[in-house]
């Protein structure tokens, strides 16, 4: 990233010096009032600042200009895409409820660029501002000698009450060349750009985007109106290489010096002493999603995500790569919920002492970690509640860290549920670790899947630490003595150690861990303890519980016992040759121009059938026969439909005289199912996305349920017609329907 790359100090000092003397004094300069929801156009090649702006022919020229200018609620400031500003964007005014004041780009072409160039300290700022919306800006602010005190974006206040509706929306935020300040530690340890024993206020508030309450950080005094953020959604970004953080939130608390070191005035607003601390004044209603946040190219690069002082928070569907502390770490928190993100490559920088995926650290309460694949980093998931906290870990998928794939080390006042994770350790001689007093806090532990290829691995006991219920396997794996109900033996994982890696372009890689699922013939299906508030899903998306709990990230929806299904049908079409006709299925009007074949759908390795027909025509169907059968049968498939016309029969059920049991179908964009012999809509589809269908049979009440991915939507409901028993399935369109239809993973089962 050049972040060393040397110029003559004495020119490079000049210019930084010029430039940050030139902002002071465009700050100072009175600024302009706009109209009301006007739209303003800024063009850096071809604009002019004595134009008014309010067109692309008569567009603004230069920062300079937008930032002297006072802007009223629902006026909108256009950067043109494909241009490049130097110096940084700060213009005024706020916007109200339903009216923010919104920036953006026009044109075609790269986003426009703001690139600070160490000669500011945020290159987008605003301050004791409101209600603004900013999209689609490529920003930078990248040194071209040592770090300093630089932030990409920078939204602060003081003494301001509350600031309310902020929306960040598709940045790309790079090459933030800030420094590293640790709250403690030892200053001894003190390095270029790294230094130690900062105290709160100057620490950890440098990075990418950064919102912080900053009252008199550089110049202390007594700040004297409780002041907060609330309602800020940052989404669908590129953050990288932005050090120290990439995505920061943090509180005013006072105990910071100026340049004369003279102490500030403490208020306490950023810290907090117990879980009822009423001086404690969090940011409320923070939600972080979509966003991609690597720090790979920056030994500065720290944190991936630092949510501190927020009560009320979403961490969702991120991937966070290669920061140097912590993937994502909550800090005097309350009530935040970290879900569906993805974490890996996370090693020690800058002279941190951590390196996790996930950390809920220092004084957090409702804390809910779920649904996240963590992998690849040093530690998993780091449960670090000093002085007192709470918190859940449940239904992730943990694999390949190197050192504890879950540590241990929360003060003895703290508290956590670890339940359902699948913890697959491949490069460690420890699975769950803790030591001294930090093994005093209470961490329940129940229907895990531990499983390790490395033998002997550790699972530290005693203390506070309790194990039900789980999963144990590998070699030289010590059952802990205070399990009384331990599940030995292999768990049956489907593909244990496969699963891609998520990027910029992909998000999150959930869709490549079909490998950690149980095999449906898992010893541990309904195994586990049932466990209330359990957030009703597992990491697929599937509701719980299906019969008992299983065990393990992964409820299969099979209910009944645990010696798994009797298949009467079960076709992946995986190992068919692609092109073939499905192996003991039968065909009719398979022939030109229609066709039922195995293709290469969704990829090489998981084939489907495709069901094509183009004309109106004959009957189109495959169909399979099996033994007659009574009582609970459940049915499932995997559909594809490639258009939202035709009516396509998805699965027909018939008894051994012919008679439809029981009927499915995709019809003019409606999924139906014949409840009584009636036709009922069940929720639409999309063309060319799967769906899973689940239909159980009881043929002893002639009821049904049917799920539609996972998600039970019709509960014993009258079948189609009564009968005794089931005995062939099938899937067509009818004479006068066309289109093309794709069928996978078919199952007919007893439990």
């Amino acid at each position: 990233m050049g972040l060393f790359w040397k110029k003559s100090k004495r020119c490079s000092a000049f210019v930084v010096t010029t430039m940050m003397m030139f902002s002071l004094i465009i700050m100072l300069l009175p600024a302009t009032v706009s109209a009301a929801n006007t739209t303003y156009y800024v063009d850096a090649g071809n604009g002019s600042d004595s134009n008014n702006g309010t067109s692309s022919a008569t567009a603004w020229k230069t920062l300079t200009k937008v930032n002297s200018i006072t802007f009223q609620p629902g006026d909108r400031i256009l950067f043109e895409a494909g241009n490049t500003w130097v110096g940084q964007l700060y213009p005024k005014g706020s916007g109200t409820s339903g009216n923010p004041i919104i920036i953006d780009q026009y044109g075609t072409g790269a986003k426009p660029k703001f690139q600070g160039q160490g000669a500011v300290k945020a290159t987008v700022y605003l301050y004791n501002q409101q209600y603004w919306e900013i999209h689609n800006l490529d920003i930078s602010n990248q040194t071209t000698g040592s770090v300093g005190d630089l932030r990409g974006v920078h939204i602060t206040g003081a003494d301001s009450g509350t600031l309310n509706y902020f929306r960040l929306d598709g940045l790309n935020v790079h090459d933030v060349s800030g420094e590293v300040n640790w709250i403690g530690g030892d200053v001894a340890d003190n390095a270029t750009g790294i230094n130690f024993q900062t105290g709160w206020d100057r620490s950890k508030r440098t990075g990418g985007i950064v919102f912080d309450m900053s009252t008199n950080v550089l110049a202390p005094a007594a700040a004297t109106v409780k002041s907060k953020f609330n309602d800020v959604v940052i989404s669908n970004s590129s953050i990288k290489d932005t050090s120290f953080g990439g995505i920061i939130f943090k509180q005013y608390t006072g105990d910071g010096r100026d340049k004369n070191g003279n102490p500030s005035v403490s208020v306490g607003w950023g810290v907090r002493s117990s879980a009822s601390d009423t001086n404690w004044y969090p940011f409320t209603n923070i939600t972080i999603k979509n966003n991609f946040i690597s720090q790979a190219n920056t030994i500065y690069g720290c944190n991936g995500i630092y949510m501190t002082d927020v009560k009320g928070g979403v961490i969702e569907s991120n991937v966070v790569a290669a920061a140097g502390t912590s993937g994502i770490e909550t800090y005097y928190a309350d009530d935040v919920v970290i879900q569906k993100n993805e974490t890996y490559g996370v090693v020690k920088k800058a002279g941190g002492a951590d390196f996790n995926g996930i950390d809920t650290d220092k004084g957090t309460t409702k804390q809910v970690v779920q649904y996240n694949y963590v992998h690849g980093n040093g530690d998993g998931i780091l449960l670090c509640q000093f002085s007192f906290g709470d918190s859940i870990i449940r239904y992730n998928v943990i694999t390949g860290n190197s050192r504890y794939q879950i540590y241990l080390h929360s003060d003895s006042a703290a508290t956590s549920q670890i339940y359902n994770n699948t913890i697959y350790n491949t490069n460690s001689t420890y699975l769950i670790y803790g030591y001294g007093s930090y093994i005093n806090a209470s961490y329940n532990i129940r229907n895990n899947i531990l499983d390790s290829t490395r033998s002997s691995a550790v699972l530290t006991t005693g203390g506070g630490i309790t194990y039900h219920t789980n999963s144990y396997y590998g070699t030289g794996l010590t059952v802990p003595a205070g399990d009384t109900n331990p599940k030995t033996g292999d768990p049956k994982l489907v593909s244990p150690g496969t699963g891609g890696t998520g990027t910029e372009a992909s998000g999150p890689a959930m869709s490549t861990l079909g490998g950690y699922k149980l095999q449906t013939s898992s010893p541990i299906i309904n195994q586990g303890v049932t466990i209330a508030s359990n957030g009703g899903l597992d990491f697929w998306g599937d509701t719980l519980y299906t019969g008992a709990a299983d065990i393990g990230a992964d409820e299969t929806q099979v209910t009944g016992g645990s010696t798994g299904p009797t298949y009467l049908v079960n076709d992946t079409f995986d190992t068919v040759t692609t092109g073939s006709a499905p192996t003991g299925w039968t065909i009719a009007n398979g022939t030109s121009p229609n066709a039922i074949t195995v293709q290469a759908v969704p990829s090489s390795t998981d084939k489907s059938v495709q069901l094509s027909k183009p004309t109106a025509s004959a009957k189109t169907s495959m169909s399979k026969s099996f033994g007659a059968t009574s009582g609970i049968i459940t049915i499932e498939a995997r559909v594809k439909r490639s258009e939202t016309t035709s009516w396509w029969c998805l699965p027909y059920l018939y008894d051994s005289t012919g008679v439809v049991a029981e009927s499915i179908a995709m019809d003019t964009g409606n999924i139906k199912a014949n409840v009584n012999g009636t036709w009922t809509t069940i929720q639409a589809f999309t063309a060319n996305t799967w769906y899973d269908f689940k239909v159980v049979l009881n043929t002893n009440t002639d009821t049904f349920d049917f799920y539609v991915n996972g998600t039970l939507k019709l509960s014993q409901a009258t079948m189609r017609a009564a009968v005794s028993n089931v005995s062939k399935i099938e899937f067509y369109a009818d004479n006068s329907q066309t289109g093309i239809t794709h069928v996978d993973n078919v199952k007919v089962y007893t439990q």
